[in-house]
């Protein structure tokens, strides 16, 4: 959705306050796309706080469905995080190019583009790690049974590599005695 912001700009002090029901199905972060499970609509609200410059504040309430990290369950990804960006008009040139990016990168002209602008700010928040809980345990490496629900009985023993000659070598000594 598009919110036009040349009153905000132009008027110190002004303040628009603007109910927002995001618009995406699913958020897509070059990681996966994980569908939308719920949402809350997001109040912005856009205050003056110089010529041709904005600040954005808004509340994101949602959550999407994905897979866990470790054991794969299917898992409820949970978000709530506050939005508290600048932003500014076209006219607006910044000292650093780097900052003049980061004002303008979800604007098109004098209009806020909100979908743009929440995928950034997702993006921003989304979760290192999924998991269905803190000690989820996975799967097994050998039979990929899930470790949550008991062990398995695989023999996981992986030896350092670094010490592949020294066991070959004690391997072999034992062989002939």
């Amino acid at each position: 959705m598009l919110i036009n912001l040349s009153d905000v700009f132009n008027t110190p002090g002004k303040v628009l306050e603007v109910k927002v029901e995001p618009e995406l199905a699913a958020y897509d972060g070059g990681y996966g796309e994980y569908e939308l499970e719920t949402s809350e609509p997001i109040v912005f609200k856009f205050s003056c706080t110089d010529k041709g410059k904005a600040f954005i504040s808004g509340n994101v309430r949602m959550s999407f469905q994905g897979s866990c990290d470790r054991c794969l369950k299917e898992v409820s990804i949970p978000l709530d995080f506050n939005i508290e960006r600048e932003c500014a008009s076209p006219e607006f040139k910044a000292e650093e190019e780097d900052d003049d990016e980061e004002l303008h990168s979800f604007m098109e002209g004098y209009s806020i583009d909100t979908e743009t602008l929440l995928h950034d700010e997702i993006t921003v928040n989304w979760p290192v790690k999924i998991l269905c809980r803190e000690d989820c345990k996975g799967l097994c490496p050998v039979c990929g049974h899930d470790l949550n629900e008991g062990d398995c009985g695989c023999d996981t023993f992986v030896p350092d590599p670094r010490m592949a000659a020294i066991f070959d070598k004690l391997k072999d000594s034992t062989k002939e005695v």
